[in-house]
């Protein structure tokens, strides 16, 4: 795993550049899909494993954000990333960068929510609605409405998603809400950082990697107003009366660094694709987290929910497949 942090700054401090443009065609979009699950499904261990023993999720997710903004204010100091020039703030790109680190902070949020109320495998269950939020979300902002049977490809995706949720052993209501109201925020930061990046006027320096550091340095801004006036200092009470503190710190500093590089592999991910495919990715990557989990965890899953969590899945691949038909047959 210590390779894949290395990987992981390695390929962020390139922007992503690491080989020849020919082969770089090839591989590139595999390769940061590839990475960005090893990343996700060290994290969401990590993380359940923290939650398991502080359970204060609210300021879990606000230190974790805090992290991240910390490993990205360094890596510009000391020149790795350029110094980003940023949008005016009254400006449609500001607004935008706003509203993405925004419904950042909320969808972190929810999700450690999610995860500390339930298992990691159903809150990933229910993660898996994500492309249907992304593309009832991008009709909301875009106005962009594609071929009804794209639409009509999501069903077996709700329906299978339904069924995994209604026989899940271990349901929760916290973690399923919670998790449904991430999907919402989630992609409305995929729609609004997608529009930021496709911006005319936006600078040089705003590359996608910068742009997520810029969010998540405003999200924990929201993240730290949201623990302070929800749990207080819970968390900090809990990790210094522990006799196993240190691990804990080192657990929670891990789980923080590993988030934000998960994220930062996404929004250059993001940057390589639009923001449907990214959900549809990042739907595929929950198969992963989820059979890791149920390793790690040892957590029953019934047959019922197994089916339907395939049927959801298999929902994924089929609207995939229907987009692309459809976006060919536009361009002709």
């Amino acid at each position: 795993m210590k390779s894949a942090i290395k990987s992981a700054i390695n390929s962020v401090s390139s922007g992503g550049a690491q080989a020849p443009p020919t082969f770089l065609s090839k591989v590139k979009v595999p390769s940061l899909f590839l990475l960005w699950y090893m990343l996700n499904v060290y994290y969401n261990i990590v993380n359940k494993k923290v939650l398991n023993v502080v359970p204060a999720p609210i300021t879990i997710s606000a230190v974790q954000l805090l992290i991240g903004s910390i490993y990205w204010s360094l890596t510009v100091l000391v020149g790795l990333k350029p110094k980003p020039k940023l949008p005016c703030p009254v400006h449609r790109d500001g607004l935008n960068i706003g509203a993405a680190a925004f419904s950042h902070s909320c969808g972190q949020t929810l999700t450690v929510v999610s995860l500390g109320a339930g298992a990691v495998s159903f809150t990933h269950i229910v993660k898996a609605l994500e492309p249907f939020f992304s593309a009832m979300v991008s009709i909301f902002f875009t106005k962009k409405v594609m071929h009804p049977n794209v639409y009509l490809s999501l069903i077996p995706v709700v329906g299978g998603v339904g069924l995994a949720c209604l026989k899940e052993l271990s349901y929760s209501h916290v973690a399923f809400f919670a998790a449904l109201g991430s999907n919402l925020f989630f992609a409305v930061r995929a729609v609004k950082s997608k529009q930021v990046m496709q911006s005319e006027k936006l600078d040089a320096t705003i590359t996608p990697s910068n742009l997520f550091g810029i969010q998540t340095c405003l999200a924990t801004v929201v993240g730290l107003l949201f623990a302070l006036t929800m749990e207080g200092f819970k968390a900090v009470s809990i990790v210094s009366s522990s006799d196993n503190s240190r691990l804990l710190m080192r657990a929670i500093f891990l789980s923080g660094l590993f988030h934000y590089l998960n994220n930062e592999v996404m929004y250059m991910t993001l940057g390589q694709v639009d923001a449907v495919t990214l959900a549809v990715g990042n739907t595929m990557k929950r198969v992963f987290i989820i059979v890791a989990s149920v390793i790690v965890f040892g957590n029953q899953v019934s047959t019922e929910s197994a089916i339907g969590s395939a049927v959801g899945i298999g929902g994924v691949l089929l609207y995939s497949l229907t987009k692309m038909k459809y976006e060919k047959l536009e361009k002709k």
